[in-house]
């Protein structure tokens, strides 16, 4: 196993590849927090440290934070499985909001 480091600017579709970004656009997203990263992990059940004080270097003012998970996978198909992963979450949460939407405008 290796551990490998996962930054948000990695996943991040607004972001250039000289910018940051390691995945194509096609499978990047748009804004992902920490939080959501380390939700994906856990779901995708790897093993992993989470930083959430750091600073990715290109952009040592902004502590969006990192994880460090230990895989076997190689680190692109860990940032499109965890892309893929928080786009699912997203769509779901989305989807929940809509239904508590409609639920509430009803009455029998």
């Amino acid at each position: 196993m290796k551990d490998v480091m996962i930054w948000p600017i990695y996943l991040d579709c607004e972001k250039s590849l000289n910018e940051g970004r390691k995945i194509s656009k096609e499978y990047a997203i748009p804004e992902p927090r920490i939080k959501e990263i380390i939700k994906a992990t856990q779901k995708l059940r790897y093993k992993y440290y989470a930083e959430e004080d750091r600073a990715y270097p290109g952009e040592w003012y902004n502590k969006s934070g990192r994880v460090i998970i230990s895989s076997d996978d190689s680190k692109k198909e860990i940032l499109i499985n965890l892309s893929n992963t928080i786009k699912q979450m997203r769509e779901t949460k989305q989807a929940n909001r809509s239904n508590k939407k409609n639920k509430k405008g009803k009455r029998k």
